[in-house]
C-alpha cells in the first residue's frame, strides 16, 4: 500500500495523469480532424495544410521573440515578489502585442511573396494569410498566457485550456472543411487561435488582473535582456524548423509529386498525435523542474528519471504503433494514403532517438548554455538539410524520414559526447 501511495504522491505521476487526460482528448480530436482532412481534402490539400502549419509555427516563433523559456523561469523563480513579478509580465505583454501588431502588418505587405513560398505559387490560396496576418496577436498573447501558468506550475488550467481549444478547434475545422473544402480547412488553422486566447486569457487574468496589465503602461525593453539567451535558442531552432520542413514538402512535391509530400505530412501528423506524451511531459514538467533545481546532483536525477520512468515505456509505445500501422491508416487516413505505410520504421526510429535527446537538448535552456545549443542544432540542421537533398533524390517521402531518422541518431550521439562530463561522472 505505501509503494502505490508514493506512486499517487509522486509529482511527475501528478503531472503525467493530468496531461494524459488532455492528451487523450487531442488524440481523439486530431483522429477526427485528420479523417476529416484525409476524406475532404486528400493528399494535396495535407501537403498544402502542413506548410501553411509550418509557417504559422514560424510566426509563433518570432511573434514571441523565442523568450517564453526565460518568461518561464522568470515567474517560476520570482512567484513570491508580486510588484517584481507584476511589473515583469506587464512589460513582456506590451512588447509582444506591438511586435504581433507588426507582424501583421508585415503579413499583410507581403501577401504575395509568403504565398508563393507556402503554396507553390497556387494564388488561389494567398488570401487565407490575410486570416492569419488577423489572428496574429491574438495567437502571440496565448502563447504569453500558457507561458506564465506554466511558470506558476498551473497545470490543471493548461490542461483545461488545452482541453477546450483542442474541442472548439475540431468543431471550427469541420464545420469549415464540410462547406469549403481545402480553403475553410486552411483558414481554420488561423481561428482557432482567437478561442485559445479567450480560454487562456480567462485563467492568465485571475492571476494578473487589468489594472495590473492597463494601469501603467510604461514599457521598458530592457526586460529583455535576461532573456536574451533563451530568446537566440529557442529562435534558432523554431525559425530553422518550420523553414527546413517547408524546404522539404517543396523538395517532394518536385521530385516526386504533391501527393507524396501529402504522405510525408500524414506521417507527421500521426508522429504528432503519439510525440504528445513526450513534449507535453517534458514542457509541463522536466522544463520548469530543471529550471528551478539548484544543483547538478537535481539535475542529474531528473535526466535518471526521464530515461528510466518514461523512455522504456515510449519505446513499447513506438513497437506498438509500427504492427498497427496498417490499421492506424484505415483508421486516420483514407486509400489514397496507403504509402504512408512504408514510412513508418524510419519515423518511429528518428522518434525515438528525438525522444532520447530531448531531456539532453533542454539542458541547454537551464543552464544557458548558448554556445553549446548553437553547435549541436548547427549540426542537427546541416545534417538534416544534406541528408534530406540527397535522400529525397533518391527515395522521395521515404528519403525524407530517412534522414530524419539519422539526424536524430546522430544528434543524440552528439549531445551524450557534449554532456559526458556530466552524464557519467561518478
Amino acid at each position: 500500500m505505501n509503494f502505490f501511495n508514493k506512486i499517487i504522491q509522486n509529482q511527475l505521476f501528478k503531472v503525467t495523469s493530468l496531461s494524459s487526460f488532455s492528451i487523450l482528448v487531442r488524440l481523439i480530436t486530431g483522429f477526427l480532424s485528420s479523417k476529416v482532412i484525409a476524406y475532404f481534402v486528400g493528399p494535396s490539400g495535407m501537403a498544402l495544410m502542413g506548410n501553411l502549419r509550418s509557417f504559422t509555427s514560424l510566426l509563433d516563433s518570432i511573434g514571441t521573440l523565442g523568450v517564453q523559456s526565460g518568461v518561464l523561469q522568470k515567474v517560476a523563480k520570482n512567484q513570491s515578489k508580486k510588484e517584481v513579478l507584476t511589473s515583469f509580465v506587464r512589460n513582456i505583454f506590451w512588447i509582444l502585442f506591438m511586435v504581433s501588431l507588426l507582424m501583421s502588418i508585415i503579413l499583410i505587405s507581403g501577401n504575395e511573396y509568403f504565398g508563393n513560398m507556402i503554396f507553390n505559387n497556387n494564388s488561389q490560396y494567398y488570401f487565407t494569410l490575410y486570416f492569419i496576418a488577423f489572428f496574429i496577436p491574438f495567437q502571440i498573447l496565448h502563447l504569453f498566457f500558457i507561458t506564465v501558468l506554466n511558470g506558476f506550475s498551473y497545470y490543471k488550467k493548461v490542461t483545461q485550456i488545452s482541453i477546450y481549444g483542442s474541442l472548439i478547434s475540431l468543431l471550427i475545422s469541420f464545420i469549415l472543411i464540410w462547406f469549403h473544402g481545402i480553403y475553410g480547412a486552411l483558414v481554420s488553422m488561423s481561428i482557432s487561435s482567437f478561442f485559445l486566447f479567450l480560454f487562456s486569457g480567462y485563467f492568465f487574468f485571475k492571476t494578473f488582473s487589468f489594472p495590473d496589465l492597463f494601469k501603467k503602461i510604461r514599457i521598458d525593453f530592457s526586460v529583455l535582456k535576461g532573456l536574451i539567451p533563451f530568446g537566440i535558442m529557442s529562435l534558432y531552432t523554431a525559425v530553422l524548423t518550420p523553414i527546413i520542413y517547408i524546404f522539404i514538402r517543396n523538395s517532394i512535391t518536385s521530385e516526386v509529386s504533391i501527393e507524396a509530400s501529402g504522405w510525408f505530412e500524414a506521417m507527421q501528423r500521426i508522429s504528432g498525435f503519439y510525440f504528445m506524451f513526450i513534449s507535453t511531459l517534458v514542457s509541463f514538467y522536466f522544463l520548469p523542474e530543471l529550471i528551478k533545481a539548484d544543483s547538478e546532483s537535481e539535475k542529474l536525477n531528473l535526466t535518471k528519471k526521464f530515461f528510466t520512468q518514461v523512455i522504456p515505456i515510449f519505446a513499447i509505445v513506438l513497437i506498438g504503433i509500427y504492427f498497427c500501422k496498417d490499421y492506424i491508416i484505415k483508421l486516420l487516413l483514407t486509400p489514397d494514403f496507403y504509402q504512408v505505410r512504408e514510412l513508418f520504421v524510419w519515423q518511429l526510429l528518428g522518434d525515438f532517438f528525438k525522444a532520447m535527446s530531448l531531456i539532453l537538448g533542454i539542458r541547454f535552456y537551464a543552464i544557458k548554455d548558448i554556445k553549446g545549443y548553437l553547435i549541436t542544432e548547427s549540426v542537427s540542421f546541416l545534417i538534416f538539410f544534406g541528408t534530406s537533398l540527397f535522400f529525397i533524390s533518391f527515395y522521395g517521402a521515404i528519403g525524407a524520414v530517412l534522414s530524419y531518422a539519422v539526424t536524430y541518431l546522430l544528434y543524440f550521439l552528439v549531445l551524450v559526447f557534449y554532456f559526458r562530463k556530466v552524464l557519467f561522472k561518478s
